[in-house]
């Protein structure tokens, strides 16, 4: 369980660096609060921001729920959750600086992040109804 509370710190901690970085992006190319635009640059990094915020929105709660859910079925939940989590984090880390450097190259890391919340999203929905007909 550790384990998987450490990885969930993580993913929050790579929120709060990629939050740091549209602060730094707004210094950098003098974008003055509340504004959200003015430099593709420091837009970039709003966006990248903006969509780890909605990606976590799904990703953080069946995270959780999967390795609940496995653990109930004496599968090991924690460890596959926090695998994918790590696989997630690093979807992130490649869909943020392919973003920031060229958006048009940022697919790769979405679909990194999105295979990976899909694999705990099935997982979840299995376990679930194995649950209920055990």
């Amino acid at each position: 369980m550790e384990l998987l509370i450490i990885i969930l710190v993580l993913i929050l901690l790579q929120y709060n660096y990629f939050g740091i970085r549209v602060g730094a992006a707004r210094m950098k190319y003098n974008i003055e609060a509340p504004a959200i635009s003015g430099h593709p640059v420091f837009e970039r990094h709003y966006r990248v921001q903006q969509n780890t915020l909605e990606q976590l929105l799904v990703f953080v709660p069946v995270y959780l729920a999967f390795a609940i859910m496995a653990e109930r079925l004496d599968w090991p939940g924690y460890e596959i959750a926090s695998g994918v989590g790590v696989l997630w984090m690093i979807g992130r880390f490649v869909y943020a600086s392919s973003y920031v450097e060229d958006p048009a190259k940022r697919s790769t890391g979405f679909m990194i992040g999105f295979i990976a919340t899909l694999i705990l999203l099935i997982g979840t929905l299995v376990a679930a109804v194995m649950g209920m007909l055990a």
